[in-house]
């Protein structure tokens, strides 16, 4: 069965079983660098929020032998443990001052997201762009965030600096950073001591937010790379290894950030969800300046 047709299928089915006073809706979402994916949203009763259920890794259970039936069943059952029965009031978000404390940054690559960049208030950053996101409070919609749009300024009769200053204050306090030697996180993951077996190879760490989640923003703080480059010992270089997270590696004289790329892409091409790439360019942090650069250049590229 072809996709579009497991997801109508399922759809049907999934509303056969909650019943005609319930909604069942598929949408396409779109995602960061112009990846998008099919989610499905049940509406039941007087609810106004739906957890978004992503149909892709139903369709590879699909492919990988179950049936439609058991399907619908699983998401019929994420769906009653998850719903919320009562609408869910969203009035307070037409209010800047109850938001603005929840307004966090995130990193994306720039061309990548171009289109997107016409409907989002946003800021250059090197060949990157920061992007801007609301924070639920709600313990339950879990980690959900929206999307701040130009739109959502208007209502708020904020200007992008005002929402920069709010998040670039916010992402700091509300997801503090990390800077973990990747030797000790393989080690807390795994139970395996790796030192013996890379003995002779250049430290890495590994730089995200303690969620672990969008961590690459912490890039954006000054304070943060100072104290990183202090802990190194010196200057050093950021490997893009995701939205998630950046490696670090200090700077040695036998560094090619050419051969570094080249280690970036392949991660980026074989590792990371195309979703989840936040670029191919090797970056390096300059002690003595206070500023990060690419790697190839002298001059920060604006």
């Amino acid at each position: 069965m072809e996709y579009q047709e497991f997801l109508g299928n399922v759809r049907d089915l999934v509303q056969k079983k909650v019943g005609e006073n319930s909604r069942v809706n598929l949408a396409q979402v779109l995602k960061n660098n112009r990846s998008s994916i099919d989610t499905m949203t049940i509406l039941n009763g007087k609810s106004n929020v739906s957890p978004a259920i992503y149909m892709d890794r139903y369709y590879q259970n699909y492919l990988d032998g179950d049936s439609i039936e058991t399907i619908a069943e699983q998401i019929e059952d994420f769906h009653r443990r998850n719903a919320k029965e009562e609408a869910y009031d969203l009035s307070y978000y037409t209010d800047y001052d109850q938001v603005r404390g929840q307004i966090v940054c995130r990193l994306v690559n720039y061309e990548k997201n171009r289109e997107m960049m016409h409907c989002v208030p946003h800021r250059r950053f090197l060949d990157l762009a920061v992007i801007y996101y609301y924070k639920m409070e709600d313990d339950t919609f879990g980690d959900a965030s929206i999307l701040v749009k130009n739109e959502h300024l208007e209502m708020w009769d904020a200007d992008p600096e005002e929402i920069d200053d709010a998040a670039m204050s916010n992402t700091a306090r509300l997801m503090p950073y990390e800077c973990i030697y990747i030797a000790d996180m393989i080690r807390d993951m795994t139970g395996v001591q790796i030192e013996e077996a890379c003995g002779g190879q250049i430290p890495m760490y590994v730089l995200t937010n303690v969620g672990k989640c969008f961590g690459a923003a912490v890039l954006l703080y000054p304070a943060v790379l100072e104290a990183v480059g202090a802990r190194l010992g010196g200057d050093f270089f950021v490997l893009p290894s995701s939205v998630h997270e950046c490696m670090l590696v200090p700077v040695a004289e036998d560094l090619d950030p050419g051969e570094l790329r080249k280690i970036v892409c392949e991660i980026n091409e074989e590792c990371v969800a195309p979703e989840e790439v936040l670029g191919d360019t090797v970056y390096r942090y300059c002690c003595e300046r206070g500023e990060l650069i690419t790697a190839a250049a002298e001059v920060i590229m604006q």
